[in-house]
């Protein structure tokens, strides 16, 4: 120890190991003033770190607008009473049976059934909010495609060119058979209101109809089983990103006896008018 204090081989820093020492020290300083540099500069990464910002924000506002409705009526609730009694009559259980469901802000439902002179009716509606998940694509296109499809699937004709000034004042071929608010109940329809309606409903074939909601399509079916004959009729409309379908039923046990279209027609189409106002609520 007292030699190597001797000849300050330990204090005048020029022994191999200083001169490491120094050389290291030198490289940490450069690293860490070119790292200052870099983030401090316009093309280092504080700079990246704003492109990207302005990258998500050109996202976001280019990205399809969300859907006008974020949630859905109580199912079971969205029908009035008095509705419920006209399409109904004699049935055990107005209160009605929700279908299970495991978003209720994206599906919903609900079904009731009553009794006729000879024979059952069943009433069955859907609600469906439709979420795209392509940011391209809004919610309310979605629907609109979504629409399409079950239209495809259940036969109905293509829509409709917009019609020409002229053409728009004349009767609209595919209107329901006297579906208004000031329309009778399919209860108890007058006999003049009964006679236009019969009329009207004698065409039961898959077709477009007016007056609900954005677009709908009314399907009326018949079909024989050896319990009887019943008569489907749907009715499918679309309001901006929700999807409504109505199921309205009548089973005869009579196979000889087919179900009225006027009544079934008549009610589904008024259903859909009170759900579409419901939904806009």
């Amino acid at each position: 120890m007292t030699q190597r204090g001797a000849t300050g081989e330990g204090l005048t820093g020029n022994t191999p190991r200083a001169r490491r020492t120094g050389a290291i020290a030198g490289v940490l300083s450069l690293t860490a003033l070119a790292a200052l540099t870099a983030c401090s500069g316009p093309g280092g990464h504080g700079g990246s770190s704003d492109n990207s910002g302005i990258s998500s924000r050109s996202d976001s506002a280019s990205a399809a607008p969300p859907g006008k409705y974020r949630t859905l009526p109580e199912p079971c609730g969205a029908v009035s009473s008095t509705t419920l009694h006209q399409l109904l009559p004699n049935s055990q259980d107005y209160d009605g049976e929700a279908a299970a469901t495991f978003d209720t802000d994206r599906r919903v439902g609900c079904k009731w059934s009553g009794s006729v002179a000879g024979g059952n009716r069943y009433l069955h509606i859907d609600f469906e909010r439709v979420v795209s998940y392509d940011p391209a694509v809004s919610d309310e296109d979605k629907a609109a495609q979504e629409y399409e499809r079950m239209a495809a699937a259940a036969h109905i004709p293509a829509a409709s060119p917009a019609p020409s000034a002229t053409a728009a004042r004349s009767p609209a071929p595919s209107q329901p058979p006297t579906a208004s608010a000031s329309a009778p109940s399919p209860a108890q329809p007058s006999s003049a209101a009964s006679a236009s309606a019969s009329a009207a409903a004698s065409d039961t074939a898959p077709r477009r109809v007016g007056g609900i909601g954005d677009e709908a399509y009314l399907n009326d079916a018949v079909m024989t089983q050896d319990s009887g004959v019943h008569r489907d009729v749907t009715v499918v409309f679309r309001t901006a990103n929700v999807l409504v379908t109505i199921e309205f039923s009548q089973w005869s046990t009579n196979a000889s006896v087919i179900p009225p279209s006027v009544d079934l027609q008549l009610g589904a189409h008024g259903l859909a008018q009170e759900l579409a106002r419901k939904i806009e609520e």
